[in-house]
C-alpha cells in the first residue's frame, strides 16, 4: 500500500493555502465595499451639484450656496480619503495575492513530489508483480516438463 511520507507536510500546506485564500477573499470583499463607498460619495456629490445647478435659476440665497459648497468640499475630502484608502487596500490585496501564489506553489510542489513517489511505487509494484508472474509461469512450465518426463519413463 502506498504511503507518502510527507503527507502531513502536504496537509499543512493545503491548510495554509486555504487560510491565505480565505484572507484574500475577505480582502477582496473589503476592497469592493470601499469601492462601493467611493461610488456612493461620488453619486452624492453629483446629486448635490445637480440640485444646485437645478436651483441656480430660482431663488437661492448666499447662505444656501455657501452651505452647498461647504458640503461639496466635505464630500471631495471624503472622496480623496476614500481613494487613498482604496489604493492602500489594493496594495495589501496585491501582497496577499503574492502570498497566495506562494502558498499554491508550495502545495503544488508537494503534490508533484507525491505523484512522482506514487508513480515510482506503482512502477516498482508492477515490476514485482511481473517478476512474480514470470516465476509462477516458469514453475508451472518446469512442473509440466517434469510431469511429461515422468510420463515418458513409464
Amino acid at each position: 500500500m502506498f504511503r507518502f511520507r510527507f503527507e502531513q507536510v502536504l496537509n499543512v500546506r493545503k491548510l495554509a493555502e486555504e487560510q491565505v485564500l480565505q484572507e484574500f477573499s475577505e480582502q477582496v470583499r473589503g476592497l469592493e465595499a470601499e469601492k462601493e463607498r467611493l461610488r456612493s460619495i461620488r453619486g452624492e456629490k453629483e446629486a448635490v451639484l445637480a440640485e444646485l445647478l437645478r436651483r441656480q435659476g430660482g431663488s437661492l440665497s448666499a447662505g444656501e450656496i455657501g452651505l452647498a459648497f461647504g458640503y461639496i468640499r466635505g464630500l471631495r475630502q471624503r472622496e480623496v480619503a476614500q481613494v487613498v484608502l482604496i489604493a492602500d487596500r489594493e496594495k495589501a490585496l496585491e501582497a496577499k495575492r503574492e502570498e497566495l501564489a506562494e502558498a499554491v506553489k508550495r502545495r503544488k510542489i508537494m503534490e508533484i513530489l507525491r505523484q512522482k513517489k506514487f508513480d515510482q511505487y506503482w512502477k516498482e509494484w508492477n515490476h514485482r508483480e511481473s517478476v512474480e508472474l514470470d516465476e509462477q509461469g516458469i514453475i508451472r512450465f518446469l512442473k509440466r516438463s517434469g510431469d511429461e518426463k515422468t510420463d515418458h519413463s513409464l
